[in-house]
């Protein structure tokens, strides 16, 4: 039996982690709560409380402050979020000799090449706001404690308060207002339901002793414009109610206009063949929009 605490399990990511893995027989599932959070993880006494409890073999963390604009401008929480959280969780289990491995998602945001180009694990990283510096600290604590790391994006129906940008389009499209679609954004994501998925091969084949950092995203990219008029036509819900703008001359903290990812390491590390992103967006819709 695995012992598997979720962390961030009420949040978009986490909640449908916890919902895929239930099913697995060879799992004990342990969290911070489903509906709402039951603990305050930036509490260092309420994480380790919840590490003890749990006795894990694996902890995997979907916390994280991921709002652009609330971390450019109150920036303490930021850090309190996505780098405090880590440094307590480490020295935890450094000082109680505690053996659990462990699996962080980080971001895609660190990429900004030009023209379509995609980055891999090696490619310059970029520090354009308050955001990114704060994942990139929480990958170089990962790191040191040779932990397991996915930049990755991804989408897809939330049975969350927090919407993905998926949700949005969904209700921007079907509401009778203007709205701004970006066309210089390029990224390669995937659903939610993928990523719970290969999860959940990870875990079976106990893939989650190996560390690094991998690219996790779909085949091929597309622009978030082009995202979403895709996304809209699928469900016959499009109509031209929106305006194409640049990212930055909209939105105040800057932003990449291009965070395509290789993601050849991941496949040849993981054998895990991933899909093309008009697969991804046909299929959320099939299952999980079209309703």
């Amino acid at each position: 039996m695995i012992n598997v605490l979720i962390l961030g399990s009420s949040g978009l990511l986490g909640k449908q982690l916890y919902q895929k893995l239930k099913y697995e027989k060879n799992l004990k599932l342990y969290h911070n709560g489903i509906v709402k959070k039951k603990l305050d993880l930036s509490k260092k006494n309420q994480l380790r409380k919840i590490i003890y409890n749990s006795k894990p073999n694996l902890v995997i963390n979907c916390t994280g402050l991921t709002n652009l604009e609330k971390c450019e401008n109150f920036s303490s929480i930021s850090k309190k979020i996505n780098v405090d959280i880590l440094d307590n969780i480490f020295d935890i289990k450094k000082k109680n000799n505690l053996k659990f491995k462990f699996i962080h998602f980080s971001t895609d945001n660190f990429y900004n090449k030009k023209k379509n180009k995609k980055s891999n694990e090696k490619s310059k990283i970029y520090m354009m706001n308050k955001y990114c510096i704060h994942k990139r600290m929480a990958e170089k604590i990962c790191l040191r404690n040779k932990s397991l790391i996915f930049r990755t994006n991804f989408f897809g129906k939330s049975n969350t308060k927090n919407k993905s940008f998926s949700d949005w389009v969904y209700y921007s499209f079907r509401k009778n207002f203007f709205f701004y679609l970006f066309d210089d954004v390029c990224f390669n994501p995937l659903r939610i339901k993928t990523i719970t998925k290969i999860i959940t091969i990870i875990i079976n084949k106990k893939m989650y002793c190996y560390s690094g950092i991998y690219n996790l995203g779909s085949k091929n990219g597309i622009y978030k414009n082009n995202f979403a008029i895709y996304f809209a036509k699928k469900l016959k819900i499009y109509k031209k109610n929106y305006i194409n703008i640049s990212v930055n001359k909209l939105l105040n903290v800057r932003r990449s206009n291009n965070m395509l990812m290789n993601i050849k390491k991941f496949q040849n590390k993981f054998k895990i063949e991933l899909p093309k992103i008009e697969t991804e967006i046909t299929n959320e819709c099939k299952e999980n929009y079209n309703k």
